[in-house]
């Protein structure tokens, strides 16, 4: 499953709501990226965000804060960000230092979220968005998360089937893993899921991996792998995790070669989601934009192109 022509059907639409808004309202989208520290990899990743919204036309800024800005003045810089109405869309990008991520006490990474206005909340991560996802109510949603939302698009391009179906999520990222769980599990997809993490007995997790009809995994460590006796025959296998390896190419959690002759799919890294989210997070900063000039409701669609043509 290539995620290019995932990409530029989400693409095409997205450049046709764009038009639409320079056009008719004179509204140019705006994302930012508030990024703390550092981090080569991070750097990386909030580097072609920004440049995927300025290739379409949108504006992006950078808000690069030193690593050991408090959780407290973290949360102030982004409320602040969220009152300016300039402000279309801000993503918070992750992972967050340890001393905000995982305190002893006091504010952490979730204060954090909760900080960016529901409408503005382009990773669909704060107090405003997440509950829609829980009660799985896409007619009411927000912002899925850019992760969870380019796997439901792959999903419904491919064709892959989800209702009544096992499916086994690997990982425990807030953006990633735990969306992408109560989307599957949900009234959106209907299926059994199955959530494995770093606290799940080794034993444990080879069993579900092998009973699973769909595997989604965002581990992204070298010390993880699914390799083909961990893949039930006919399996779909969607590879969400990118880390750089020793040889300075792009990774994921499944061990490509060995699994593609028994996945009935499987997403390759890099060439798999990766283009598919980043395609997904200017969907929802347009979406943000839409909200702001009041021309947008809640809630997505999952049917084909088709079948939504046919319903117009």
């Amino acid at each position: 499953m290539y995620g290019r022509p995932v990409a530029d059907q989400i693409e095409q639409c997205v450049r046709a709501e764009l038009e639409e808004l320079l056009k008719n309202h004179n509204v140019i989208p705006r994302l930012d990226v508030v990024l703390v520290g550092k981090s080569a990899a991070s750097l990386r990743y909030v580097g072609k965000k920004m440049e995927s919204c300025r290739h379409m036309g949108m504006h992006a800024e950078l808000h690069n804060l030193d690593d050991d800005i408090s959780a407290l003045a973290l949360r102030d810089y982004v409320r602040r960000l969220g009152g300016d109405p300039a402000v279309h869309g801000i993503l918070v990008q992750l992972p967050l230092p340890r001393h905000i991520e995982e305190p002893p006490a006091g504010l952490n990474k979730f204060d954090v979220f909760d900080a960016i206005p529901g409408e503005k909340d382009v990773d669909g991560i704060s107090r405003a968005t997440v509950p829609e996802l829980y009660r799985a109510q896409s007619e009411n949603m927000l912002h899925l998360p850019a992760t969870a939302l380019a796997v439901r698009r792959m999903m419904a391009f491919y064709g892959i089937e989800t209702e009544g179906k096992v499916a086994v999520i690997v990982g425990r990222n807030d953006i990633t893993a735990k969306p992408i769980h109560h989307m599957l599990g949900g009234r959106m997809c209907n299926a059994t899921a199955v959530w494995c993490h770093r606290y799940t007995r080794r034993a444990d997790h080879d069993v579900f991996l092998r009973s699973a009809d769909i595997i989604i995994s965002s581990v992204g460590s070298e010390r993880y792998r699914i390799t083909a006796d961990l893949v039930k025959p006919g399996a779909a296998v969607i590879d969400v995790a990118t880390r750089v390896g020793t040889d300075g190419k792009l990774h994921g959690d499944v061990d490509f070669e060995g699994v593609k002759d028994i996945a009935s799919f499987i997403t390759p890294v890099p060439k798999g989601v990766g283009p598919v989210t980043v395609a997904a997070l200017m969907e929802n900063v347009v979406r943000a934009a839409q909200f702001a000039a009041g021309l947008r409701s809640r809630g997505y669609d999952f049917r084909p192109p088709q079948a939504v043509a046919k319903a117009g």
